[in-house]
């Protein structure tokens, strides 16, 4: 049965970021994407939102978030990188569609949860899963945003929206990432989880707005802290919001970068990408 089709319509808000954000000037966009785009800070007319990735005074280590390639610490950098690079080789790890995804590890926050707990990505998968046998294990859609992003903001109701319809599919999970060039992207644990539960906390939008104001109901799905950019980097994120959705197995099915028509893609989007796979 075809799922209620959900209208949404982004409000545009115009941001220019370089060493920070002020309002209103226009923000990132092309042909489908509405977003947040951290990259390499240039000059005062950069329209992206950056992230300085040579300052390790900027870096947002709050909670020490760690990737595969990070655990040993005996290994020289060169090691570690040329053995991650053999293993996701043989494995097949990578985040394009039909690649087994990368693990991580995080804390990641419940709703109603009075504290952080640590999470594993591969603990949701089934690396047995068949779907030809089994319909009723649950797929998983990452979506990474920053809770000082105007469009992560607006689209607050939205994501809920669509978690709600597809409920019964899949486990919507939040990463939360902060833009460490950027002092009003720079979220704290309390920040996080006031945009998730729509609590009392100034700070949200870019530090111009109450996070009870979000659009949408409170988020039921559980928040996963991402403020220092690990998991972003590895997974090859670019901008914020940015939607996965990845089998029972762990094998990408949707990523949102090869569907944009400014990489070549066939233009589908989020909605659009649930709407197919599990009509």
């Amino acid at each position: 049965m075809m799922p209620h089709k959900i209208f949404f319509s982004l409000i545009s808000v115009f941001i220019i970021c370089t060493s920070g954000c002020t309002m209103p000037i226009q923000e990132k966009q092309d042909d489908e994407y509405l977003g947040c785009e951290p990259g390499e800070k240039i000059n005062d007319e950069e329209e992206s939102c950056s992230i300085n990735s040579e300052n390790n005074d900027n870096e947002i280590t709050l909670f020490d978030n760690k990737t595969e390639s990070e655990e040993n610490t005996d290994l020289t950098n060169d090691e570690q990188t040329t053995n991650q690079t053999q293993n996701e080789e043989i494995n097949n790890i990578g985040t394009y569609e039909g690649m087994n995804v990368p693990n991580f590890e995080s804390l990641v926050h419940y709703y109603n949860s009075t504290e952080w707990s640590e999470f594993e990505l591969y603990s949701q998968f089934n690396k047995s899963w068949n779907s030809s046998q089994d319909n009723l294990s649950k797929w998983t859609v990452l979506i990474f945003i920053s809770t000082d992003c105007s469009h992560c903001w607006n689209a607050g109701e939205y994501i809920g929206q669509l978690s709600e319809v597809y409920k019964n599919q899949t486990q919507f999970f939040i990463l939360a990432v902060n833009f460490s060039s950027n002092n009003n992207f720079n979220a704290t644990p309390e920040e996080i989880v006031a945009f998730q539960e729509k609590n009392d906390y100034f700070g949200c939008y870019s530090n111009t707005k109450n996070c009870n104001e979000r659009p949408g109901e409170p988020h039921q799905f559980p928040y996963i802290d991402d403020r220092n950019q690990s998991i972003m980097y590895d997974w090859d994120v670019t901008g914020t919001p940015a939607q996965f959705i990845i089998k029972p197995n762990g094998i990408m099915e949707w990523n949102v970068y090869q569907h944009r028509t400014s990489n070549g893609g066939d233009g589908e989007n989020f909605e659009q990408a649930l709407n197919r796979i599990f009509s």
